[in-house]
């Protein structure tokens, strides 16, 4: 039987019905808990194939099968993986065929760990045995939004498997005292907070860290001055939203959560927190008005579907074009439900969190994850476990993000 395991604090809890019975354990970070060092098993005792879970067809459950253990090419770096973190995409995926359609049999999970066995032509940053997270490659670069695909080299890179590439580009070292497991909940929703807040796809809030191209306007954005909007405080993304809203020091960090959440957003930098509990969208909004005036041009929806996106909407400046970022992507905002219109007229942006098709902001951002965790700057989110290549449990995992029954970070351990 599988093993299942629940490293989610109270506050890291949903609220919702998990698909799978779990019992309740702490994460921690004490160095009693970090990875130890690790031997790489030799490449030339490698087999050549290995276990996987596969999508063969989409609206099927995904299957144990073997396949091909993957050669790094050039920036990448073999490893033998140690966690692979599911997320609510990975259901959309095997459903509906987000990001698979053609490229059957796909492997999931985007959130990978492991300890580096082999490295590939021109790779600076690692070493064998170097436990190492990184973002699989679920777009190729240069790629658009609309064309999504992924290549046989795209699914060497998934977690769902014994053996993958990852790209030394979107990837860092776990740093000193945490473990995989605390690494691997950062991966995509990290990255997506990152390109909603800084990268031109998104909000486009000048990054005081991404080099040259941003160095001029960080030097004149008035941090301090600016408010943003996180709706979804309680989320995945919106924690590290939250976070890196902080580390840019941006003045005012206004935070729409459940009650359950509020404490933990003020502890993660938030200099505001609405509590949504019992409140309609148009008393939402005006808390937040209440709070920002009519200057609020920078929201974030981490959320909502498109019914309740006008809510966002509803606290944007009247007078001066505010933008909306969401990572629910479909249909158009319900402009009907405002109590005004936008004088000055919004923007609606969709969120693509995938570091492959945003290296503007996804490579520095890598190169910092290290020193923010070990700083407790960035600051994992609470995750549960599923030991083992069990199928069965992934499936039902996915089953539970496909009915909303699910929203958690859940990891599968090999």
């Amino acid at each position: 039987d599988t093993s299942i395991e629940d490293h989610s604090s109270t506050k890291h809890q949903s609220s919702q019905a998990s698909p799978i019975p779990h019992h309740h354990s702490q994460p921690s970070t004490s160095p009693q808990h970090q990875h130890p060092t690790t031997t790489p098993p030799s490449t030339m005792s490698q087999p050549q194939t290995q276990t996987a879970l596969l999508a063969t067809a989409i609206g099927q459950p995904l299957t144990k099968a073997t396949r091909s253990i993957p050669t790094p090419g050039a920036h990448q770096v073999q490893i033998k993986v140690t966690v692979a973190g599911l997320n609510p995409h990975d259901a959309k995926s095997r459903d509906y065929g987000l990001f698979i359609q053609d490229a059957l049999p796909a492997v999931l999970a985007a959130d990978v760990v492991g300890v580096v066995t082999q490295l590939g032509p021109e790779v600076t940053r690692f070493q064998p045995g170097d436990h190492v997270v990184g973002q699989a490659a679920l777009i190729l670069p240069h790629g658009h939004p609309s064309t999504l695909r992924l290549s046989e080299t795209n699914n060497d890179t998934q977690g769902l498997q014994e053996y993958a590439v990852l790209d030394e580009r979107y990837a860092a070292q776990v740093p000193s005292g945490f473990t995989d497991a605390q690494l691997a909940t950062l991966p995509t929703n990290l990255v997506t907070a990152a390109v909603a807040l800084f990268d031109a796809s998104g909000l486009g809030i000048p990054s005081p860290w991404w080099g040259e191209d941003s160095a001029a306007a960080a030097w004149s954005f008035d941090y301090a001055g600016t408010s943003v909007l996180i709706l979804g405080g309680g989320s995945n993304t919106g924690r590290f939203a939250i976070q890196l809203a902080a580390l840019a020091r941006i003045g005012r960090i206004v935070v729409v959560a459940g009650t359950k959440s509020a404490e933990e957003a003020k502890d993660l930098g938030a200099t505001h927190v609405v509590d949504r509990t019992g409140k309609s969208g148009l008393e939402i909004a005006a808390e937040v008005r209440a709070i920002v005036g009519d200057e609020l041009l920078y929201a974030l929806d981490t959320i909502n579907p498109p019914e309740s996106q006008w809510i966002g909407v509803e606290a944007l400046s009247n007078s001066q074009t505010g933008k909306l970022a969401r990572l629910i992507p479909r249909g158009v905002v319900d402009e009907s439900k405002l109590s005004a219109p936008k004088g000055a007229g919004f923007e609606t942006v969709n969120v693509m969190g995938v570091s492959t098709a945003r290296p503007a902001t996804a490579g520095p951002l890598w190169n910092r994850v290290p020193g923010w965790v070990a700083q407790g700057k960035i600051k994992p989110t609470g995750f549960q476990v599923l030991r083992g290549l069990d199928v069965d449990a992934v499936n039902k995992v996915l089953d539970g993000y496909s009915s909303g029954a699910e929203t958690g970070h859940w990891q599968v351990h090999l």
